[in-house]
C-alpha cells in the first residue's frame, strides 16, 4: 500500500472539490474584503483551534496583504489572563465567552472593519460571542465552516454571517485507513488553500482596479520595512 499516495490523491480530490463548490463564494469573499480595505476597513480574523492557521495564511506575511489583523489567545496568555492548558489542553478558554471582551480591550478597533471568523463546527461560545459583538456594531461577518461538522454539532455561528465558505470535508476529516487505524486529516490543509485563494483574489482585485496591491515584502528584501512601514503606519495598532 502506498499511503503517501493514497493521502495525496484523496487530499487533491477534496481540493477540486472545493474549488467547484466555493469558487463563486471566495469571489464574493474577496470582493468583500477588498471593499471593506478600500474604504479603510481592516479583516479581523479569528479562528478556533485549527482554525488558527487559516488566520495565519492570512495575517501579517510576506507576500501577503496588508490590511488584517488576528484576534489571538496568544494575547492572553502572553498577560498571564489564561494558561497553555486552558488554550492547548482543556481548550476551556474556547468555552469562555468573556474573553473576547478581555482581548478586545488589547485592540484598536474600528467600526469600518469586518470579520472573518474561522470553525470547523460553528459552536464554540468564544467565537460565538465575537459574532454577536460584530453583528450587533453593524458590521459585516464571513464565517468559514465545515458544514458536516457544522450541521452534526448543531453550529451557531452562520446565524450572524453575511456569507460563508464551506471547507467542504469529511466528519472526521480522515483520509487514510491503514490497517484499521484512521488517521490523516484534510481540513486544514483544505482551509488554508481557500485562504490562499481569497488572496489571490483580492489581488487581483486590487491590480485590475489600482494597478497595484498593498502586499507586504519579506524582511530579507532591502528597505522592506520602509515599504511595510508604510503600508501599516496609517492604522497604528489596528493592523499590528
Amino acid at each position: 500500500m502506498n499511503v503517501i499516495k493514497e493521502y495525496f490523491d484523496t487530499l487533491i480530490a477534496n481540493i477540486d472539490r472545493v474549488y467547484d463548490s466555493q469558487k463563486h463564494n471566495v469571489v464574493k469573499a474577496a470582493n468583500m474584503m477588498a471593499e471593506c480595505m478600500e474604504q479603510g476597513g481592516v479583516i479581523q480574523l479569528f479562528g478556533t483551534e485549527q482554525g488558527i492557521e487559516f488566520c495565519n495564511e492570512l495575517n501579517y506575511r510576506a507576500g501577503g496583504i496588508a490590511y488584517f489583523h488576528n484576534y489571538s489567545l496568544n494575547h492572553l496568555l502572553m498577560h498571564n489572563i489564561i494558561t497553555k492548558e486552558d488554550v492547548y489542553v482543556t481548550k476551556k478558554a474556547y468555552q469562555d465567552a468573556s474573553l473576547i471582551d478581555k482581548m478586545e480591550e488589547m485592540y484598536q478597533l474600528d467600526n469600518r472593519d469586518m470579520y472573518c471568523l474561522i470553525s470547523q463546527s460553528g459552536n464554540e461560545p468564544l467565537i460565538i460571542e465575537l459574532a454577536k459583538k460584530a453583528k450587533e456594531r453593524g458590521q459585516k461577518i464571513i464565517a468559514v465552516v465545515n458544514k458536516q461538522s457544522y450541521d452534526k454539532n448543531n453550529g451557531k455561528l452562520l446565524d450572524y454571517a453575511d456569507m460563508y465558505l464551506d471547507i467542504d470535508s469529511a466528519d472526521p476529516d480522515l483520509a487514510l485507513n491503514i490497517n484499521g487505524v484512521k488517521c490523516c486529516q484534510t481540513g486544514t490543509t483544505v482551509a488554508n488553500i481557500l485562504a490562499q485563494m481569497i488572496h489571490a483574489e483580492i489581488y487581483r482585485y486590487y491590480v485590475n482596479k489600482f494597478g497595484k496591491a498593498p502586499v507586504l515584502l519579506s524582511a530579507n528584501i532591502n528597505q522592506a520595512d520602509i515599504h511595510n512601514n508604510a503600508l501599516t503606519d496609517p492604522y497604528e495598532r489596528r493592523i499590528r
